[in-house]
């Protein structure tokens, strides 16, 4: 496979992630309705202001992870899709490195969720990290399709 076509592999996946993110993330913010958020939360989902409050905060928090900590993580995905030249399998899309770390985050999302912590905080801590971070990882998938791969380190 082209290495453009692993580059839009990355941009499917990320761009998917993030939107899927921002779905999940939405009930909490009181955005959606959802009856598992609401059978957890109870009269604790966001509501009114709050709602804008959070997701606005969201979304400021996810177009500073995407242009910082996302483009850098575009970057590396680029250089390794390259590094692997343009007739590499598409499984070589994500590095291991890449594939632990998307489980770590799996992880950490589910505790987020899961976690039994006082039901207030859980919805402006997930009403707000789960778009963010949707928004950002839409932003580093679109990224992922333009930007230049990481020049190459030399030896200090």
């Amino acid at each position: 496979m082209s290495i453009q076509g692993r580059r839009m592999i990355v941009c499917i996946v990320w761009v998917a992630v993030g939107v899927m993110l921002i779905w999940r993330g939405l009930p909490y913010a009181g955005l959606r309705a959802d009856a598992d958020v609401q059978a957890t939360l109870g009269e604790h989902v966001l509501s009114g202001t709050n709602s804008w409050i959070a997701l606005g905060l969201g979304v400021i928090v996810g177009i500073g992870k995407g242009m910082s900590a996302l483009k850098k993580g575009a970057r590396r995905a680029v250089t390794h899709i390259v590094a692997k030249g343009e007739t590499a399998s598409p499984l070589t899309v994500f590095s291991p490195v890449m594939v632990l770390l998307v489980l770590i985050m799996v992880g950490a999302g589910l505790a987020l969720r899961l976690a039994p912590y006082d039901p207030a905080i859980k919805a402006w801590v997930i009403g707000i990290l789960y778009p963010g971070i949707g928004v950002a990882l839409i932003i580093g998938g679109l990224l992922a399709l333009k930007v230049d791969p990481l020049p190459p380190k030399t030896a200090a």
